[in-house]
């Protein structure tokens, strides 16, 4: 039986809409890829198991020794989403993936936006309020500048606009999460995200050794240098790696500050989809706008994401029940990389060139230049108290 006729023949003896999903004995085999993977990759709730490769990684942290206050593998932003991609691209690479195993790993597409709302209660406005009116606009401001600008540049450069929204959306947030956030929502491919995630790390990489220097040069104080670490570098870990190569004090700043830049990561992925979304009703028949195709509506699961966010800057979830939520986001996510890391080949990221990391060098760029500007400026005249 070939496949278009046993899809018909499963289709039409379909008895409701709960039969749209596989059996357990088909995705079973995919699903304990995915459970392994996950408790190998991470320190997970509940699993009391010491071999996994984020423990691998302290450990060598240890050996190494910090790095400007920072842990390397941090610096390199080892974490709970890129642990069990690197583990399911090494055995998928290397091993390969039964086909039993590609149905269970289809559930990615629903662990995704899953995760994504589970996220909401772990962005609270509110932390953000003790910076001050200038600080946090200068966060928000360039978290917008920065998504407009990497989107012009993209569109100027022609490359693929899913590629180009998914860079956006990791540049100015300043998080590589965010382009994994983003991947449902633009419809991107798997390749173009990993591609995407090392263009915006290695852009943190070079930012955070060229920062210190221009921010001795063009004289920020210490404290102001702090905020430029965190909207100029973002990426947590090499933020502060910036800051702290500059000085001691601005590595302390730069940890107060950066409470701006990670509360308000939503406004930034959210900007960017709408962007994309109005450009893609707008142009239905052009066949170059790729970024957002198959979604014809606004997607529920993202209004039930706005819905929590406004919770939790409501505070209507307390920090017990933020943290609890957040363990299962790192279940949720682990899972979900892991599959795609299965899912995909070297050759598959690698066909992306480098045009994108072209395209994340000189938006990231021109952010950094205007973001010095802004703040000597914003010292100068004193809306910044030295």
């Amino acid at each position: 039986m070939n496949t278009t006729s046993a899809t018909l023949n499963y289709d039409l003896n379909r008895k409701s809409w709960f039969s749209s999903l596989y059996s357990l004995k088909k995705v079973l085999p995919g699903l304990l890829a995915m459970f392994f993977i996950a408790i190998f990759s991470n320190n997970l709730a509940g699993v009391p198991n010491p071999f996994t490769l984020e423990n691998l990684f302290h450990w060598l942290d240890g050996v190494i020794g910090p790095v400007h206050h920072q842990s390397f593998f941090q610096v390199m932003n080892s974490n709970f989403v890129w642990n069990p991609l690197l583990i399911g691209l090494i055995i998928g690479n290397v091993f390969g993936v039964p086909d039993s195993w590609k149905r269970g790993l289809s559930y990615i597409h629903m662990l995704m936006p899953l995760g994504i709302i589970m996220l909401a209660p772990h962005f609270m406005i509110g932390h953000a309020f003790k910076l001050g009116a200038i600080p946090i606009l200068i966060c928000t401001g360039f978290l917008f500048l920065t998504a407009t600008i990497t989107l012009f540049v993209a569109k100027l450069m022609k490359l693929d606009d899913r590629h180009g929204s998914i860079i956006a959306g990791g540049l100015s947030t300043g998080d590589p999460h965010a382009c994994a956030i983003l991947m449902p929502l633009i419809k991107a491919k798997g390749g173009q995200v990993v591609n995407s995630v090392a263009c915006v790390i290695v852009f943190g990489l070079i930012a955070m050794q060229l920062l210190p220097v221009l921010g001795e040069a063009v004289g920020i104080p210490s404290k102001y240098f702090g905020l430029a670490s965190v909207v100029g570098v973002g990426n947590g870990a090499q933020s502060l790696y910036a800051a702290f190569g500059s000085s001691y004090e601005a590595g302390r700043w730069a940890t107060w500050f950066d409470v701006g830049r990670h509360v308000i990561m939503p406004a930034g992925f959210l900007y960017v989809f709408i962007v994309m979304f109005i450009r893609k009703l707008k142009n239905r028949d052009n066949e170059e706008v790729r970024a957002n195709r198959g979604i014809k509506t606004f997607p529920v699961w993202l209004g039930i994401f706005i819905f929590f966010w406004v919770l939790a800057c409501l505070h209507v979830f307390k920090e017990p029940a933020h943290h609890a939520i957040f363990e299962m986001v790192k279940w949720d996510f682990s899972l979900a990389a892991g599959a795609l890391g299965l899912s995909l080949s070297f050759r598959e990221i690698g066909e992306h060139g480098f045009k994108g990391f072209i395209v994340t060098c000189i938006a990231g760029t021109i952010r950094i230049a205007l973001l010095l500007a802004a703040i000597l400026i914003c010292v100068k005249t004193g809306l910044l108290p030295a």
